[in-house]
This record gives structure tokens, sequence and C-alpha cells, in this order.
């Protein structure tokens, strides 16, 4: 009867630890500083058809942005071809993934879609932020759950910012479905909003855990791959994904429901690169034995980080007093939670860091900003001249040199005329 009332309890007491978690204070987000936008308000596209379902005004606008489309800023005159240019970012390392190759050339690279060989157009360098200046995006979780990690991230995004180039513009967009930064180069306007979020923070407020909308929302609403490169950082533990899993049989006609599966199809769609920042240790695919520690390590942790932040007094129990199935069927979900958040990174061509401790803060962002910098951004005509919206499977590969790997995004979309 003693073991029966003390898994009950604690299954209680995580329970309300997470929910907690989930809600933030009221207000939190209407005191974010936010700039002036002739736009309509952030996220109101939230409320239209999803991806897969017909496409509404914005889609299609977005598909018709990416016709004729090069990667690099067009001529004010130009001669409309039929045709679909398709523009891809790779990178290329060494079979250790240790070493970035390179001064790579057009004729090193082989292109093939669909089993079918392809010819390259354009090449551009990923530094190059003059032919091809970049938008990025930091998609940033401010979410109780971060509290551990979020003076580390909000230091090494600032560093971050100091590295921008003159060409380069950034906004900042919160959990809670909020446009914090618009597009900007003023690099102290978004170093002092990071300051500001972290402020409030320490006052107790945070952000409402919505972090794949908001990422829906601005892959919807800021993205423009028409005249920059767009790129997202997503940094987040994807706590909103059992909100938005799919539910089983006929799915809902309301134009303002949506799933994951609507935003994993938005991914696919558009050209951005995401690089997925998850805070905490890696919680799936690791091996069976190493699952019920990992497991009861990280709750404990998190659980400290929460009542010590919250100032409560010690808690009542310890998690190794805890059954292994309610460790199992709470700390599960998360590691579903961080599975999503990887997915739309892999989707997108991008990949996944995780920030198992708060000094490794700055070197996950060094890395991103490497990424980006060596990046090839290549360009071709399919030889397939069907617009016929379907998915295309592609793969690069360096001549002559199968050690290398090539990383980057593996499809596209036809899309329609």
């Amino acid at each position: 009867m003693k073991n029966y009332r003390l898994a009950l309890f604690s299954a209680l007491l995580i329970y309300t630890f997470v929910w907690q978690l989930l809600l933030p204070p009221i207000g939190a987000a209407q005191t974010s500083p936010q700039t002036t936008r002739t736009r309509e308000p952030f996220g109101s596209s939230l409320k239209r058809p999803s991806a897969e379902r017909p496409a509404s005004s914005s889609v299609e606008a977005k598909q018709q942005r990416l016709e004729d489309e090069s990667g690099l800023p067009q001529p004010e005159e130009t001669i409309k071809v039929d045709t679909l240019l398709v523009s891809m970012d790779v990178v290329v390392t060494d079979e250790k993934e240790s070493r970035f190759i390179t001064g790579l050339k057009p004729e090193d690279f082989l292109i093939v879609e669909d089993n079918v060989p392809q010819q390259l157009a354009t090449l551009t360098l990923g530094d190059d932020a003059e032919r091809l200046p970049r938008s990025i995006v930091l998609v940033f979780d401010w979410s109780g759950s971060q509290l551990p990690y979020l003076e580390a991230s909000i230091k090494a995004a600032k560093t971050l910012v100091d590295q921008l180039t003159k060409t380069d513009q950034m906004a900042i967009v919160t959990d809670s479905i909020f446009l914090l930064v618009d597009f900007t180069n003023d690099k102290k306007r978004l170093k002092s909003s990071l300051d500001a979020l972290l402020k409030q923070t320490k006052n107790g407020w945070h952000g409402k855990s919505q972090q794949f909308s908001a990422l829906l929302a601005t892959l919807r609403e800021l993205i423009d791959v028409k005249t920059r490169r767009p790129i997202i950082i997503f940094q987040t533990d994807g706590d909103e994904f059992i909100k938005l899993k799919d539910p089983p049989g006929t799915r809902s006609a309301s134009s303002d429901t949506y799933y994951m599966s609507d935003i994993y199809a938005e991914v696919e769609r558009s050209r951005v690169k995401i690089y997925t920042v998850i805070p905490g240790e890696k919680l799936y695919g690791i091996p069976e034995n190493e699952l019920m520690p990992r497991y009861r390590r990280v709750m404990d942790r998190s659980i400290d980080s929460w009542f010590e932040f919250n100032k409560r007094a010690e808690r009542p129990t310890k998690v190794q007093d805890m059954p292994d199935n309610i460790v199992y069927m709470i700390m599960s979900r998360f590691a579903s939670n961080q599975e999503a958040a990887a997915r739309v990174a892999e989707l997108s061509g991008g990949w996944t860091e995780f920030l198992d401790t708060p000094e490794r803060a700055a070197a996950i962002y060094g890395r991103i900003l490497a990424d980006i910098n060596n990046h090839y951004i290549i360009g071709y005509y399919p030889t397939n001249k069907e617009r016929d919206g379907q998915l295309r499977r592609v793969r690069v590969h360096v001549r002559n040199h199968p050690e290398y790997k090539v990383h980057g995004r593996e499809s596209y979309y036809a899309a329609p005329r």
C-alpha cells in the first residue's frame, strides 16, 4: 500500500510540474518589445488553411515566387522562362564530419533527381552575403522548461548577432507566437530585446510553449526566398508536440486547425534551412540499457531546476523512489517532443544539436554560423518539366570523392504554374 501511495503521489507531482511549465503567467507576451510593421499581425496566417489542404492565397503566392527563382536578387527586367530553377543549400564535409570541404567547382558536383542525372546551372558560396543576403529568424522558446539554459542561450545568440554581416537581417520570434523583433540589421536592438527577454524571465514570466505554431507562422509570413537566403534557428524542447499530434481517423475541416503533419508539409514546401537546438540531453534513439538511467537523471535535474527557480521548499520525493513505469510514461513524452523538433530540421536539410549543458551554447551557435558560411548554393533546371506539385527526390554527390559527405535538403515540390 505504501508503494502504491508513493507512486500515485509521484505521478501527481510530476504532472503538476509539467502543466505548470506549460501555463505561463498572464500577460507575458503582451509586454515584449515589438517593432512597427505594415503586414498583418504576426500569427494571423494560422487561421488560414494548412499546407495539405487547398492552397490559400499566401501559399499560392509563395509557389509563384518559387517560379524562375535562382536564389539571387533578380534584375528589374527579366525574361520569363517556362521552367523552374531548383536552388538548394548543401554542405560538404569529410567522412568523419570534422572538416568542411571548400574550394569545390561546378564540375565537381553531380546532381541526381529521381534517379535521373541533372546539369548544374549555378553555384554560389554561402559566405557571399553581398550576392545572396541572408534572412535569419531565431524562433526562441522561453517557456518554463528552458530555465536552466536560457541565460547561456541568450548570451550565445547575442554572439551570433555580433557576427552578422552588413547585408544580413535578423528577426526574433518567441514561443508565444510573438514577433519580438521584425527583420533588422540593428545589432543593438536585437541584443537589447534578448536582454529584455531574459529580464522578464527572471521576473517570473515565460512563454506559452507554442513553438511549432510559432514556426509555422514564421514559414508562412516571414520567409522570402526570391531575394534572400532564409535560415531559421529553432531553439526548443518541442513540448507543443503532444497538443498537435494528428488525430486518428478523419481530420477536422476547420480552416484554423493544423497538426504536426501540416507543419512537416510546410517545411518540405519551403526553401528554408532549419537548425534545431534542443536544450537538455537527448532522450530518443538511445540504447535500451541507457534509457531509464538517463530518464531518471534528466527528470531529477529538471524538477530541481523548477523548484529552485520558483523558490519552493525542497520537494517531498525523489525520482529514484519512483517506479520505472511512471518515469517511462512521463519521460517518453518528452522524448517524442524532441524527436518532432529534430524532424523539422531533417526535412529542411538542416541538423539538430543538443544543448546538454548551458556551457555548450556558444559552441553550438558558432557551429551554426560556420555551417551557414560554408554552404554551397547550387541550382539546376530539372529535366522533368512537369509542374505537377509532386515531391521530387534529390541526391547530390561530389565526383571522384565517395568519401565526402554532402548534407542538405533531399527533396522539393515542383510548384504548379
